[in-house]
C-alpha cells in the first residue's frame, strides 16, 4: 500500500513555511512538523517520522543548517535538502554537509517538486547534490511504496484516474498501479509538468490518458493496449483537438 511521503520544514521565516506547506500539500506531501531552531530541529529529528527535510541554510546564524546537516546525514541517514540564497560560497560550504539537493529562494513549486524528486533519487542512489543547483528535470517523479521509493517516469504513465482522496497512476513499465494523494484537479494543476501537460487530456469526470498510449478513438470511449476509457462529450472534443495538435 503507498503511503504518503512526509517532510519535516526546518525554516525560521513564517511566509516561506507557510509557503512551502502549501506548495507540499499540493503536490500529495505531508507536512509532519515545521520548527525555526537548531535546538528544535535537533528534537524533531528523533522525535518526528519523516522521509525528507527542506532545512534553511543559516539557520539561527549563517552555516547553522550546515551543522544540522552534518548530524542528520551521520546519525540519521534521512535525505534533505539545504534551501539557499543562491550565494556560491553557501552551497560550497555546505557541501561537507552530504545535502541530497538544493533549493533556492525565492521558491516556486517546480523548482520545489524538482528539488525533493531529486533529492530522493540521489539519496535512493547514494550520491549527494552536486555543488550547484541542479537544472530542473521534470520527466520522472517518486512514490512511496511501503518503506521504499518508486521511481516513475512521466512517460510511463498510461493514465490516472480519481479514487477519492487519491489518484491512482498506472505504470506502463511494470503494468502497477500507486497511489498518490491529489484530487484529480490538483494533479493536473500542480504534478504533471508544465512541459508535458499537453500529453495528458482528461477524457471524463474521473480519468486522465497520456496521448502517446491512445491507439483508437471511437465515439463514446478511447482505447489504448491496456484498458479502455469512457469518453464524455467534453473530453472527447478536447482529445481530438489535442491530437489534431500533434499529427
Amino acid at each position: 500500500m503507498e503511503q504518503v511521503i512526509s517532510i519535516l520544514i526546518v525554516e525560521d521565516e513564517d511566509i516561506w513555511v507557510h509557503n512551502l506547506s502549501l506548495l507540499l500539500e499540493n503536490f500529495g506531501f505531508s507536512v509532519v512538523k515545521a520548527v525555526s531552531t537548531v535546538k528544535d530541529a535537533l528534537a524533531a529529528f528523533s522525535a518526528c517520522d519523516y522521509d525528507l527535510v527542506l532545512m534553511d541554510i543559516n539557520l539561527d546564524s549563517r552555516g547553522g543548517g550546515i551543522e544540522l546537516g552534518k548530524v542528520l546525514h551521520k546519525m540519521y541517514k534521512k535525505p534533505f535538502i539545504f534551501v539557499t540564497s543562491g550565494d556560491y560560497h553557501d552551497v560550497k560550504e555546505a557541501s561537507v554537509a552530504n545535502p541530497s539537493a538544493y533549493l533556492t529562494k525565492p521558491i516556486n513549486a517546480s523548482s520545489l517538486f524538482v528539488a525533493i524528486q531529486n533529492a530522493i533519487n540521489n539519496f535512493s542512489n547514494n550520491t549527494g547534490a552536486p555543488e550547484k543547483v541542479a537544472e530542473e528535470n521534470f520527466s520522472f517523479f517518486f512514490v512511496k511504496h511501503g518503506s521504499r521509493y518508486k521511481k516513475i517516469e512521466w512517460k510511463d504513465v498510461v493514465y490516472i484516474t480519481s479514487q477519492k482522496n487519491y489518484v491512482s497512476v498506472f505504470n506502463a513499465s511494470d503494468k502497477a498501479e500507486y497511489l498518490i494523494r491529489s484530487s484529480l484537479q490538483k494533479t493536473m494543476q500542480h504534478i504533471i509538468p508544465k512541459s508535458i501537460h499537453n500529453q495528458f487530456v482528461q477524457v471524463n469526470r474521473a480519468e486522465v490518458v497520456q496521448l502517446s498510449f491512445v491507439n483508437e478513438i471511437t465515439s463514446d470511449e478511447v482505447r489504448t493496449n491496456y484498458r479502455n476509457f469512457p469518453i464524455s462529450e467534453s473530453g472527447g472534443k478536447e482529445l481530438k483537438n489535442m491530437l489534431k495538435g500533434v499529427m
